[in-house]
C-alpha cells in the first residue's frame, strides 16, 4: 500500500473518530422503565407532555428550555407556563402533532397517556416516556429527577432535592406509622366514587409513605389478569363494612373541567358514625400530574396534614 493511499486512510479513520466522538458528547442513552432511548445530552427546546416532569425541569432551574405543553389543563401550581410564550400542545391524550412540529423541539417528553403516540411524535424528535411505575414509585420518581438532571447539568440540584423529598418521606413514614388510622384511596367520576388501591395515587399514600389500609391490595387485584377488574363502588354498604379512618378523594371530574363532585356526596351521619374523614386532595396536582420533585413535594405534604 503506497503512502498516499496510507494517509488517505488514517485521515478518513480520523474524520470517523472525531465524527463518533461528537455523537457522544451531543447524546445520551437514557433508560427509564419502559424503554432505552438516545436523547440529546443537552436539548435547547422540549415539548412536555409529562406535568410530573415539567415540574422537576422548574424545580431543576431548567423550566427555560420548554418549548410546548398542554396548557388547557394544566395544574394551578404550574399556570406560570400557561402566562409563558410556550405552545399549547393540545391535551393530555390526544396531542397536537402539527403544533408540536411548529415548535421543532429537540426533545419530547412523555407519559402513559401519549405512548400509543410514541411512535407518530418519533419521527418529530427522540420522544422519552417518563411514565411511573406504581410498583417502584419511589425509585422510578427519583430515578426520572436524576435523568433530567443529567440531561441538564444540574445534577448537584437534583440530589439537594432528593435529599429533602426523602427526609420528608422519613419524616411521614413516622407518622403515619404512629396513627392507628387505616385508610382508602377513591376517585370521584361522573357522580361516582369508585376504589382505586393499586393506582398510582394508592402507591404513593400506602407504599411510599406508608399510611395503613384499610383494604389490602390482595382484596381488590383480579386473579386472572384477562379480566378486567369490576369496580368497587364507594357506598353506605361499603363504609359500613370497611369503616375506613380517612377516604383520600381525587376528583378527576374536576381536574380535567367537568362536573365536581357534590359536596353532600356523603351522608354525614354515617361519616361519623364510622368516625371516617374525607380528605379532598387536590384534584389537578393527584390525577393530572405527579411523579415530579415539586409535585411529589406538594402530594407529601397533603398526606402529612391529614394525619395531624
Amino acid at each position: 500500500m503506497n503512502k498516499q493511499k496510507k494517509l488517505l486512510l488514517s485521515s478518513l479513520a480520523a474524520l470517523i473518530l472525531g465524527l463518533t466522538g461528537c455523537q457522544s458528547t451531543n447524546t445520551m442513552t437514557v433508560t427509564t422503565e419502559s424503554q432505552t432511548v438516545v436523547i440529546p445530552k443537552v436539548p435547547n427546546k422540549v415539548v412536555v407532555m409529562n406535568y410530573g416532569a415539567l415540574d422537576t425541569l422548574d424545580a431543576l432551574g431548567k423550566g427555560s428550555i420548554v418549548v410546548g405543553t398542554p396548557l388547557s389543563v394544566i395544574p394551578s401550581y404550574l399556570q406560570q407556563y400557561s402566562k409563558a410564550h410556550i405552545t399549547d400542545t393540545g391535551n393530555m391524550k390526544e396531542p397536537n402533532i402539527d403544533a408540536i412540529k411548529q415548535a421543532k423541539p429537540d426533545l419530547i417528553i412523555i407519559d402513559g397517556r401519549q405512548a400509543k403516540r410514541t411512535e407518530e411524535l418519533s419521527k418529530i424528535a427522540p420522544v422519552l416516556n417518563l411514565s411511573v411505575d406504581t410498583k417502584n414509585y419511589l425509585a422510578s420518581t427519583k430515578n426520572h429527577i436524576n435523568i433530567l438532571a443529567n440531561m441538564t447539568g444540574t445534577d448537584k440540584v437534583a440530589t439537594d432535592l432528593i435529599q429533602s423529598l426523602e427526609t420528608k418521606i422519613n419524616n411521614t413514614q413516622v407518622l403515619a406509622q404512629a396513627s392507628n388510622k387505616k385508610a382508602i384511596v377513591a376517585i370521584h367520576n361522573n357522580g361516582k366514587m369508585i376504589l382505586i388501591n393499586t393506582s398510582s395515587s394508592a402507591a404513593l399514600i400506602h407504599e411510599v409513605l406508608k399510611v395503613k389500609r384499610a383494604v389490602s391490595v390482595v382484596a381488590t387485584i383480579n386473579p386472572d389478569p384477562k379480566v378486567r377488574p369490576k369496580p368497587v363502588f364507594i357506598d353506605i354498604q361499603f363504609i359500613n363494612k370497611v369503616k375506613p379512618d380517612i377516604i383520600y378523594i381525587v376528583d378527576r371530574s374536576k381536574a380535567i373541567g367537568q362536573q365536581a363532585m357534590v359536596t353532600n356526596y356523603f351522608d354525614q351521619k354515617l361519616l361519623k358514625k364510622n368516625k371516617t374523614h374525607i380528605v379532598y386532595l387536590t384534584p389537578d396536582l393527584w390525577y393530572l400530574s405527579g411523579g415530579g420533585a415539586e409535585s411529589l413535594d406538594r402530594q407529601i405534604d397533603e398526606v402529612i396534614n391529614s394525619l395531624k
